[in-house]
């Protein structure tokens, strides 16, 4: 009754909003985006295409005005889980979070950074059965009516860490 604005029970851990997204690594993601296109009603946001632009090398997907629901990438093994992705409230969050994941001494993969793709501020960590997580916050708000973002293979280093302009090795290879 009668709340206030926070208990102290909401200052303790990280606290995400909702779990926010998962990206998928597997074959074939161009049948994949028909299906989820065409069967379940979402809509490209932004994509990466392959080194000789031929097809698209991974593609975030959303069903509603979040950045992305889903995304994909191609990877010659099917079924694989590369991350699921934890929303918070603000950049300063996804920094206590990184304290908080270093107090417990959680391993950190890659961050604090910026996405250039989705515009997302995030740092990756590993849970202790190995498994890639991602705390989140920001990106925009696209509209299906909105021409998808396109970036180009030499450029997915960027679309992942902007202000280093970098891909992280583990990025492209480690998947559970």
């Amino acid at each position: 009754m009668n709340p206030g604005p926070w208990i102290p029970e909401s200052e303790k851990g990280i606290r995400p909003v909702r779990l926010d997204h998962c990206l998928l690594y597997g074959p074939n993601i161009a049948e994949v985006q028909k299906i989820f296109t065409e069967v379940l009603g979402f809509y490209l946001v932004e994509r990466v295409l392959t080194e000789d632009e031929s097809a698209n090398a991974a593609i975030w997907l959303s069903c509603s005005h979040k950045v992305h629901d889903i995304a994909f990438a191609e990877y010659p093994e099917p079924g694989k889980l590369h991350h699921c992705s934890f929303l918070l409230e603000s950049w300063e969050q996804v920094l206590r979070a990184g304290d908080i994941m270093s107090m417990n001494e959680v391993s950190v993969d890659i961050g604090p950074t910026r996405h250039g793709i989705t515009r997302g501020c995030t740092i990756y960590a590993w849970d202790p059965s190995g498994n890639r997580f991602e705390t989140f916050m920001g990106g925009y708000q696209p509209y299906p009516d909105y021409e998808p973002l396109t970036w180009t293979f030499d450029h997915f280093g960027q679309g992942l860490d902007y202000p280093q302009r970098k891909m992280h090795e583990t990025f492209l290879t480690v998947v559970t």
